[in-house]
């Protein structure tokens, strides 16, 4: 399935991992502030955002999670982002932001395992 993006957010103690699938476009961002503003709220010392399940974002994506990691430094709060697929990444490595946020390529052991995982 492809187009409209669909996210899940499972939690754990002290982490919250949100996962993106579809694409994020502009037209979808709001909904992506929406997840984001609720999983912050709940002020976890760890949010994940999982990247894996696009398939397309643009540059309004990008600025949601920036926005979204000045509010975790902000916050006190950590914020990992699992590489997307490569047309995905590729857009955060053009901009050079491959090296401010912090990308891995996995969810962390104790995140996956306080998830559920």
């Amino acid at each position: 399935m492809t187009g409209q993006l669909r996210t899940t957010v499972r939690e754990g103690e002290g982490a919250i991992l949100v996962a993106l699938f579809g694409e994020l476009d502009l037209s979808e961002i709001e909904q992506l502030r929406e997840v984001l503003g609720a999983a912050e709220a709940k002020e976890p010392d760890v949010l994940v955002i999982d990247l894996r399940g696009l398939e397309f974002m643009d540059s309004s994506g990008i600025r949601a999670v920036v926005e979204a990691d000045l509010r975790a430094k902000s916050d006190g709060r950590r914020l990992l982002l699992v590489r997307g697929p490569d047309p995905v990444h590729r857009v955060f490595t053009i901009a050079l932001l491959d090296r401010r946020l912090e990308f891995i390529d996995a969810p962390p052991t104790e995140v996956g395992d306080e998830l559920g995982d």
